[in-house]
């Protein structure tokens, strides 16, 4: 079903089940935080396109997936600024855009992820691919002194546990966006379990000679 979202571009990338902090301080874009306040508290984070020229009115390209994002928390500022922190709610793409408004309208469609399989194929399952990740978060969080961070919640749901292990990572925006745009599930958990033990290969190899250095990109 298609539903109108205002879009809020930026070179960031939100992830269902996961929370972003944001601070709002453009004229349009407070505009568009009050609005989305007095309705459905959902934003379209978006990301913007680099490859792609420009719109025809000047306004950057973005690409085709988005994430909704809930306003879970919200700050005004005495000077009308805003912090906010968005929690995903839904995978979108993107239609097209409307006009209407100081900020960017555009229609979206959910896009729903397809699930984990069972592992009656001979393959893992739902099932041993969340034992998987969650040992291997925990040990790598172990690893680099961040104990705090090694337990995902089991009450996340599937697309929730790999999209909170790929928030604790400290990601890059094309990475993030290339998770997002997946359509299995299983890729997403295949490519973060692949990311997670190549960090931990490399903190196994460096650690003998200077442990308390090594950047394993762990935020």
């Amino acid at each position: 079903m298609k539903r109108l979202l205002p879009l809020f571009p930026l070179d960031a990338v939100l992830l269902p089940q996961t929370h972003l902090p944001f601070h709002v301080f453009e004229p349009r874009y407070r505009t568009m935080l009050a609005d989305a306040l007095s309705g459905e508290r959902l934003i379209g984070l978006h990301t913007l396109d680099p490859e792609a020229p420009p719109l025809p009115g000047g306004a950057p390209a973005l690409l085709p997936f988005g994430c909704a994002g809930e306003i879970v928390e919200h700050e005004l500022l005495p000077d009308g600024r805003s912090n906010i922190v968005l929690r995903g709610a839904f995978r979108y793409r993107l239609g097209r855009e409307r006009p209407g408004r100081v900020y960017r309208l555009g229609e979206v469609e959910e896009a729903p992820i397809q699930p984990l399989p069972q592992g009656r194929e001979g393959g893992p399952g739902r099932r041993d691919l969340r034992k998987l990740l969650a040992l291997a978060v925990e040990r790598l969080a172990v690893s680099v002194g961040r104990t705090e961070a090694r337990h995902l919640p089991g009450s996340l749901s599937d697309e929730g546990l790999v999209n909170e292990a790929a928030s604790r990572l400290g990601l890059g925006s094309d990475d993030r966006y290339a998770l997002l745009s997946m359509d299995a599930l299983g890729d997403r958990y295949a490519w973060v379990l692949d990311h997670v033990r190549s960090l931990q290969m490399r903190v196994d190899l460096l650690s003998p000679f200077r442990r308390g250095e090594i950047d394993a990109r762990w935020n």
